[in-house]
């Protein structure tokens, strides 16, 4: 252990890597009470379970937090586990046993991966602003302050140094009010209350700015944690910060964002696609039926997007206002009858499991107001069991599900028949792969083709 760590541990906030499992001992005299959350901070794994001895508290996806739970100050076990595929029972994937200490905070951060996870503990005191509101009103003033607390859960941020100032300060004119390395938790800063922008630097390097967030309205007597995170495929962004207890994904202002198009419109001729307005280059040309595009960098903000056919930019096959957020993913998808094109925009999520597939299903069959879809073994027989997704409308897609790897028939049907009008289609899903499948209309007036779609890299 470096002498960094050594003095980490022995001052607040104290930063501790756990991983083990021992006996808990409960018989000590109880003084007060503390407080404990959770947050899962693995990319590659899906839902977790957050338990204080076999208890569960919180069932946590990907960068979400526990709410805040008080406990008598003894000695727990904290375990973090998770259902694997092919099993009933859920595999425990770390444990600690904890001191918790009266009016302190302690935050079970989950790290590492799937074959080697591990808990960073987080402790820090508990502000009592209830307690100070009333002493403010006692004396007739107002509590006019906040507190914030710095993160850092990215390996691909690096130790970087932290702003927080008055919106579009530059770091040049200001000192940083934290330098967080990979691991650790700084804080908690005292600051009025008001709006602020949260920017990032590397460590020393004040010129350089990795990262600038929107405004952030902070209110009076309220503390906050904003934790860099590695963001897993779920933007065009290496990381991410998350606004813990607000559920909040803070995005670079500055990220520009992907769209792929997805022409699903049986009939239709290839077409172009133009976007803010820049008929002069088409950001997609002669995309033909069942043509998927490469991703087209789309500029954050309102956009304007055009459909056309190609090679002929004065007919609008469809048209459309986008709102972009920054870093978003999303993937445009060209339905309907010739000469009634839609253009429907679905935000697109890319992490990758290590433990599933994950599969996204778009109905674009305009001939099928809605379908069933089953999504079986081959030797399960449909007239035996209940469609996947029932009544599943046309122009909608399921977003990305987590299904456990092997080999399944994708079967559509009429809605609320067993009449098949698409498939069996062979699908052999993997863990660590994303797949999308759109449903086409066919030249067969009677039935669907299927469009795969490999969405694991963009």
């Amino acid at each position: 252990m470096s002498t960094r760590q050594l003095f980490e541990l022995a001052t607040l906030p104290a930063i501790l890597f756990i991983a083990g499992c021992t006996n808990s001992n409960n018989e000590a005299t109880v003084t007060g009470e503390g407080s404990i959350k959770a947050i899962h901070a693995i990319p590659e794994l899906g839902t977790v379970t957050f338990l204080i001895e076999e208890t569960a508290l919180a069932d946590l996806g990907f960068k979400e937090a526990s709410g805040t739970t008080s406990y008598d100050d003894l000695e727990y076990t904290f375990n973090f586990d998770t259902l694997l595929p092919g099993d009933s029972d859920d595999t425990r994937l770390v444990s600690s046993t904890v001191q918790v200490d009266a009016e302190y905070e302690h935050t079970f951060v989950l790290t590492g991966s799937l074959e080697s996870p591990g808990i960073l503990l987080w402790e820090q005191f508990g502000r009592d602003w209830a307690d100070e509101i009333d002493t403010a009103a006692d004396n007739d003033t107002e509590v006019t302050v906040m507190e914030v607390s710095f993160g850092n859960l990215s390996a691909a941020a690096g130790s970087v140094d932290v702003y927080f100032e008055s919106p579009g300060t530059s770091p040049l004119f200001a000192e940083p009010k934290a330098t967080v390395a990979y691991g650790d938790l700084q804080g908690p800063v005292e600051l009025e209350y008001g709006d602020y922008q949260l920017v990032l630097t590397p460590a020393g390097d004040s010129s350089s700015i990795l990262f600038a967030s929107d405004v952030l309205n902070m209110s009076a007597a309220t503390s906050h944690m904003l934790n860099v995170m590695d963001d897993g495929g779920q933007s065009t962004a290496e990381f991410s910060v998350h606004w813990v207890g607000y559920g909040i994904e803070l995005y670079d202002i500055n990220l520009q964002s992907e769209m792929t198009v997805v022409h699903a419109a049986l009939g239709t001729d290839p077409v172009d696609v133009v976007v803010g307005g820049d008929f002069g280059d088409p950001a997609v040309e002669d995309l033909g039926f069942a043509g998927i595009s490469p991703p087209v960098v789309v500029e954050p903000g309102t956009v304007n997007v055009n459909v056309t056919p190609a090679n002929d930019l004065g007919v609008f096959l469809a048209e459309r206002d986008l709102t972009i957020a920054a870093g978003s993913i999303s993937r445009m998808y060209l339905i309907g009858y010739p000469g009634a094109v839609q253009a429907v925009v679905l935000s697109e999520d890319q992490r990758t499991l290590a433990t599933h597939a994950r599969l996204n299903v778009f109905q674009g069959a305009v001939r099928y107001p809605s379908v069933d879809l089953y999504l079986i073994d081959a030797t399960v027989d449909i007239s035996l069991i209940s469609a996947n997704y029932s009544s599943f409308a046309y122009g909608t897609g399921t977003g990305l599900v987590s299904v456990e790897p092997g080999d399944y028939n994708l079967v559509v049907t009429e809605t609320g028949t067993k009449s098949i009008i698409g498939g069996p289609y062979a699908l052999q899903l993997q863990a660590g792969e994303n797949f999308g499948v759109v449903v086409l209309d066919s030249a067969n007036l009677q039935a669907t083709e299927m469009l795969l779609i490999d969405m694991t890299e963009r």
